[in-house]
């Protein structure tokens, strides 16, 4: 829910990025025919505060105590989707804006060229920093995130931490938005950790499967995009289909890796699960 809030409430603060990016290149700080970095820089930033803010508005909604938790964020990051289409609406309207590339992104065009894309670079840069906030403050994070009591009682500062959590995940959306479009970017960030969930109950563990799932999701999405659709249209006497959006089908792929540890899942799965039910009764009856 919160990704999905993040991606949604982001939209205000790129396009008052957008607003100020004309504003600098009318003002002459910006080359209208370079500064593609500074304007990079200023969308990314932008999105990352207002995913922040979200997250800020969020916990004091709750505090508050007029809602709960989970009505809270999606009062939230509706309002701010709101005021965001009202600001496209009334100062961006004649943007060329793609929406193709905000649902699914351009993961099929990503390195046409010659040189790394620079979209390569942007996410490879943001998963080094990723790991590294994890492998570095993973003590931290933990506490925070399930024991705020614990975490304040040993020194942390657990709405700080938070506050960060919240400004890196909206980096993170943000620098993947462009490349993978909105419908990847939640799935991504919910199916796996979700498939981990029923294999296993420690966090560690479940954090490695989480990206071992989304690994192999992306390879199978990609190739089954581009391998499956045409025989599968041909076997079915439907309109001949190549392929189909890699993004799309990179979900599919995970959808189908949740619906597995749903059933087979060692730690949570509904077949184990049953198993270990049956053996439990039939102990209790036979002693």
């Amino acid at each position: 829910m919160l990704a999905d809030a993040i991606t949604h409430a982001a939209l205000p603060g790129v396009v008052l990025a957008f607003l100020v990016s004309g504003y600098l290149e009318a003002a002459g700080w910006i080359d209208p025919d370079g500064g593609w970095g500074v304007r990079q820089l200023l969308m990314f930033g932008g999105a990352v505060i207002a995913g922040v803010l979200t997250a800020f508005m969020t916990d004091w909604v709750t505090r508050s105590g007029w809602v709960r938790q989970d009505a809270a964020l999606g009062v939230v990051f509706t309002t701010l989707f709101a005021v965001g289409l009202i600001m496209l609406r009334q100062f961006a309207d004649k943007s060329d804006l793609d929406l193709d590339c905000v649902l699914y992104g351009q993961l099929e065009t990503v390195g046409l060229g010659a040189r790394i894309p620079g979209e390569a670079i942007a996410c490879g840069f943001m998963l080094l920093i990723n790991v590294l906030l994890v492998v570095l403050f993973f003590k931290e994070l933990m506490l925070t995130t399930f024991d705020a009591g614990l975490a304040r009682s040993l020194g942390f500062r657990p709405r700080l931490v938070h506050y960060v959590l919240m400004a890196f995940t909206s980096a993170t959306v943000v620098t993947s938005f462009e490349v993978v479009g909105s419908i990847l970017v939640i799935g991504m960030l919910v199916i796996p950790p979700s498939t981990a969930f029923f294999i296993t109950r420690r966090l560690c563990p479940m954090i490695v499967i989480s990206v071992v799932a989304a690994v192999s999701a992306s390879v199978l999405g990609h190739v089954g995009a581009n391998v499956f659709p045409g025989p599968l249209t041909e076997a079915f006497g439907l309109p001949l289909t190549e392929s189909v959006r890699t993004s799309g089908a990179i979900v599919l792929a995970a959808a189908f890796q949740l619906v597995v540890a749903v059933l087979f899942g060692s730690e949570r799965g509904l077949i184990p699960d049953k198993i270990r039910r049956r053996g439990l009764l039939a102990e209790v009856q036979s002693s």
